[in-house]
């Protein structure tokens, strides 16, 4: 990846020259993904180029690994003739997510121009919701009858190659299409010619069905350790598989969405899209969220003006505590978030969760506290400060800790994603809590730090 990034320059300067054999020759011997990257480094104009320059067959493999950005910027440049040439060179799943990006009339163009079987795949694919295990299968795959011999599935293979790039385990159906069996490549090409697959193929106990979340696709790949999976209607009838690079994109495409959701955003189109407009209005909640909390946590300050005016010192450590009390809510709820997520947290161990990160933030608490309280004392001269200062820390992390646990919790109880309840949320709350302890502690034990000098 470093090697290409370093030649970027190179490429960029021969673009600029418009040496397009020299080019051509250098991204020749690239990766389709380094290519991707590539041209996500480049400017608008310049993508558009070095693509134009790319064969059909490279291009369709580039294509999709591509950023949105870039892949609406090729696009919109791309003759229609092209564009449905790297269609028609496209896997299944990957052709159906290109065209769910295109506007319905260049769908159409696009689907009426292809090879019919292709033609009927897409649109086939393009009935499931793209978030599904029906929207990231591909319909590629080998699958033969159960009476077949070791021979005839290598030579059904051999068939196939052309249309099946990446082949990991072959299908086996009965009369009817209904999967019955999985039987892996390495099995087959060891096992003696004449032997029936049947004797050797596992059951095909692992598999699901095209209306589950792909979430849920990911945590089977995790579980199971698989790197293709078949998909069937509800009768068992054999309809696609999934491929663990697909996986992958799901795992990241599901990580930035938690990420998005934890910063305030639903949608990763609301940070990169164009429009200013729709951009605020999605983040303007949250800020306001945070405002009121601001607002709220000046109003308690107001309300224990008379200790602050008294101990003018009690100042000094409210944003340590109102911080501290922070971090280590959303620590705890980006731990929930996750479990929740990758199905290690649920409502049968959140107990054993809860009172696990009660006594984790009650360590760290002491562990802060008696810092905090040390500093309070060698910087202010007053004894009866740091025991307040490490009291109200030690109470404020615990309780921001079991916030953090909680709070996501109840989100995911009512059935609402809980990474929004995250970032934002489980900060303001825990600012305003922090600032209850702390200050109510202190109003409490007044009148010893009052009688201090």
């Amino acid at each position: 990846m470093e090697k290409i990034l370093e030649r970027l320059e190179e490429l960029d300067q021969l673009i600029e020259e418009g040496r397009e054999l020299d080019i051509i020759r250098l991204i020749s011997t690239f990766h389709p993904a380094d290519i991707a990257d590539v041209i996500d480094a480049l400017d608008e104009e310049k993508k558009k180029r070095l693509f134009g320059l790319l064969q059909v067959e490279t291009a369709a493999d580039v294509i999709m690994e591509i950023d949105e950005i870039s892949r609406e910027l090729i696009v919109e440049d791309i003759s229609q003739d092209k564009l449905t040439q790297i269609v028609d060179d496209m896997e299944s799943d990957d052709a159906t997510d290109l065209i769910g990006e295109l506007t319905e009339e260049q769908a159409q163009q696009i689907l009426s121009h292809i090879d019919k079987e292709d033609s009927e795949e897409v649109q086939e694919l393009l009935k499931y919701d793209k978030e599904t295990a029906g929207g990231i299968m591909q319909l590629e795959l080998v699958a033969v009858p159960q009476g077949v011999t070791v021979r005839d599935a290598i030579e059904q293979i051999r068939l196939s190659a052309s249309e099946v790039e990446d082949l990991h385990n072959v299908f086996i159906v009965d009369d009817g299409k209904k999967l019955i069996g999985v039987l892996p490549l390495r099995k087959l090409i060891l096992a003696a010619p004449e032997n029936h697959i049947e004797a050797i193929m596992d059951a095909a106990t692992i598999k699901v069905t095209p209306e589950i979340d792909q979430e849920e696709v990911a945590e089977v790949f995790r579980k199971y350790d698989v790197v293709s999976l078949p998909v069937v209607d509800n009768a068992g009838k054999l309809l696609g598989r999934i491929m663990v690079d697909d996986v992958v994109d799901v795992i990241e495409q599901e990580d930035s969405e938690d990420i998005m959701k934890m910063a305030g955003i639903p949608e990763e189109d609301l940070v990169y899209g164009s429009s200013i407009a729709v951009i605020s209005r999605a983040r303007l909640p949250w800020l306001l969220t945070n405002l009121f909390g601001g607002l709220l946590t000046g109003y308690l300050m107001w309300l224990f003006r008379i200790a602050l005016h008294e101990v003018i010192a009690l100042v000094t450590f409210i944003p340590v505590i109102t911080a501290m009390g922070g971090n280590i809510g959303i620590q705890s709820s980006t731990i929930m978030i996750r479990g929740f997520a990758t199905g290690r947290v649920d409502f049968n161990n959140l107990s054993r969760i809860l009172f696990k990160e009660i006594k984790i933030g009650c360590l760290m608490g002491i562990a802060c506290g008696v810092v905090a309280g040390c500093a309070a004392v060698l910087w202010h001269k007053d004894p009866f400060l740091g025991p307040i200062v490490a009291l109200a820390m030690i109470i404020a992390i615990t309780t921001a800790a079991s916030m953090g646990t909680l709070i996501p919790a109840f989100f995911k109880k009512v059935k609402i994603d809980p990474a929004i309840a995250a970032g934002p949320f489980v900060t303001t709350a825990n600012d305003i809590v922090g600032i209850v302890i702390y200050l109510g502690i202190a109003t409490l034990f007044l009148k010893f730090l009052v009688a201090q000098p």
